[in-house]
């Protein structure tokens, strides 16, 4: 078999083994609608970012968790988690919430600084349905997560 054979061969495995895995769309774990508010220490965040990352089940492969959802804090302290699409949610499941301010010293509002207090990380689940949260952070003690939805 000549080189230029062994190419066509490995490229059309290749090409054959993205398709049948399900590359695209279908790869995409399905998402509810997320939703809330975010407070430290009684006042709403009225800036800043929220990050959702799955957190794998002890048996699971990390690499099977899912995509992280992310949201901004807007100005009347609400949040939307997008994962896929603008708006769509989160993967259902166990996850590390993560907050971030913007930069005060950037004009595009990079974030550098975890906003959360303490450095401590919120963990919640988003269960199939839709899900609202209350995330109440507190600068001494520990976060409390209220959620409603359906």
């Amino acid at each position: 078999m000549t080189k230029f054979h062994s190419f066509l061969l490995l490229s059309f495995t290749l090409t054959a083994s993205f398709a049948l895995s399900g590359c695209g769309q279908d790869f995409q774990k399905p998402v509810v609608p997320v939703t809330g508010f975010v407070r430290v220490d009684g006042d709403l965040v009225t800036e800043g970012y929220i990050v959702l990352t799955p957190i794998p089940g002890s048996d699971a492969n990390p690499l099977n968790s899912g995509k992280s959802a992310s949201g901004t804090i807007s100005s009347d302290g609400t949040f939307e988690m997008t994962t896929y699409e603008t708006g769509d949610g989160a993967i259902i499941g166990k996850h590390v919430a993560h907050f971030f301010r913007p930069d005060p010293e950037d004009d595009e509002q990079i974030v550098e600084e975890k906003y959360i207090p303490g450095g401590k990380e919120v963990e919640l689940e988003v269960i199939d349905g839709e899900n609202k949260f209350d995330i109440h952070l507190h600068a001494k003690g520990p976060a409390e997560v209220i959620q409603s939805g359906s």
